[in-house]
């Protein structure tokens, strides 16, 4: 029988300090220290953890330790191996032919794929190495592996249905479309060039959302309360979370703002809430007190 677990089953390892991008939209830019290995496998002895996601400040891929990290993981009893990644290093197929048979899964930060748009958001020229990294994943049958992370932003949230057509017409055996609310941290700075208003995305992510529906790509939204995904509120990521019985919010994401507004309605416990981060932005108006019941609420296929 497969094992499940739940976050705190999971450790989160600091497996990166740089990175090669300079992302418009990072919330946890690298401060350049370098975290020791032995610390990390202390950590994974102390919990007992056999799943670790491999993340941090930066690009895990640009840390030359990487590999010897993740065979360290194995001889210590962990079973499952998480990486998140830009993917531009999964462009050099040797290493990720060699990645595909240690990793469980691989989180692919892709935030758009029209390629002036990506460059400008990533500050890069490096789109191609991108689509070739998920080329590569594609050539050894491993996109069952990926989960895309597509950060909703004010450069890109108009192309989001766009960007599921393009999914299904290049990579539609991946694992899951995660779709992610930009974050009013670190890079963003409470910038409105970067976060766009809820009201806004909400159509085009609602289209995005039944899209993956009709080609039967699983796909979820995170960051996004309950009340501004009306009729599309099943694909909640921490809705999900809620029904499964796990912390509704991740680890290391701010807690819901107290509000009135929120701290009523019915939907509170499996909603992410409104995030201070963007309130301090745009205010609460868009935010209601919702008349349905969390049991009314029909969770979509993840």
């Amino acid at each position: 029988m497969k094992k499940k677990w739940i976050s705190n089953q999971l450790c989160i390892a600091d497996a990166s300090f740089t990175c090669n991008l300079y992302c418009k939209y990072c919330h946890n830019p690298p401060i350049g220290k370098k975290a020791d290995i032995k610390n990390i496998i202390k950590e994974v002895k102390q919990g007992n953890y056999d799943a670790v996601s491999l993340e941090g400040q930066g690009e895990p891929l640009t840390n030359p330790d990487i590999l010897d990290l993740i065979y360290k993981l194995k001889e210590n009893k962990v079973r499952h191996i998480m990486i998140s990644t830009n993917g531009i290093n999964l462009s050099d197929e040797k290493l990720c032919k060699k990645l595909i048979s240690e990793v469980e899964f691989f989180v692919i930060n892709l935030p758009s794929h029209i390629e002036s748009v990506y460059n400008s958001l990533t500050r890069s020229v490096k789109y191609k190495m991108a689509v070739q990294g998920l080329n590569n994943l594609k050539k050894y049958k491993a996109l069952n592996k990926v989960r895309i992370f597509h950060i909703i932003n004010q450069e890109n949230y108009k192309y989001l249905g766009d960007f599921v057509d393009w999914v299904n017409n290049n990579y539609p055996e991946i694992f899951l479309i995660n779709f992610v609310f930009v974050r009013n941290k670190g890079r963003v700075n409470n910038s409105k060039k970067i976060v766009p208003k809820y009201s806004d995305v909400y159509p085009f992510i609602k289209l995005a959302l039944l899209k993956s529906k009709l080609y039967n790509i699983k796909a979820v939204v995170q960051n996004m309360p309950l009340c501004v995904l009306k009729g599309v509120e099943g694909f909640s990521f921490e809705f999900h979370r809620y029904k499964r019985g796990d912390n509704v919010l991740e680890r290391g994401v701010e807690g819901k703002a107290k509000i009135n507004k929120c701290l009523g309605c019915s939907l509170e416990k499996g909603c992410s809430g409104a995030r201070n981060d963007y309130l301090v932005i745009y205010g609460d108006s868009e935010i209601k007190t919702s008349e349905l019941t969390l049991n009314s609420i029909k969770p979509e296929r993840f």
